[in-house]
């Protein structure tokens, strides 16, 4: 075969150990288009502001003339406030009152069921997890037995 019709490309040793330059993004990007359009957002956006301030819309906003009021403190308890979603370990004061309401009904109609030691047992271990995520000692409870039952869902309620 002859040499010089051959089509394949020669590689030397040299170019294969060439290291491959990226070209840079403003090659690839077409940058006074991009700016352009982010341009016209912000024209927009301002346009927008500024018909809401003619119409007296910023007078209309609650809070007007009254200070800020900066949060302090945890910030996931501050937005979950704002949200009105309970804490936790609210939420799980919650469910072991409905438990315990269930539990004090199967203890009074049928006392000799054994669903009342098994519920009562996963009660106190949920008690046990709402003692390590309630903030003070002012909101842990006791545990429940069957002789507390009722006094303890009293003090529940």
């Amino acid at each position: 075969m002859d040499r010089h019709n051959d089509k394949r490309p020669t590689v030397r040793k040299d170019d294969s150990e060439r290291p491959t330059i990226p070209l840079p993004k403003e090659t690839l990007e077409d940058v006074d288009l991009l700016a352009a359009a982010e341009l016209s957002k912000r024209s927009a956006a301002d346009e927008a502001y500024e018909e809401f301030v003619r119409k007296g819309g910023v007078d209309l906003l609650p809070g007007k003339g009254k200070p800020l009021v900066v949060p302090t403190g945890d910030i996931m308890e501050t937005i979950m406030r704002q949200a009105n979603v309970p804490p936790p370990w609210i939420m799980l004061r919650r469910e072991l009152q409905g438990q315990l309401k269930k539990a004090a009904e199967l203890l009074h109609d049928s006392p000799q069921d054994p669903e009342i030691d098994e519920l009562i047992r996963t009660i106190n271990e949920k008690i046990d997890l709402l003692n390590s995520r309630a903030p003070g000692l002012s909101q842990h409870r006791k545990k429940i037995t069957r002789n507390n039952l009722q006094e303890q869902l009293e003090k529940w309620i």
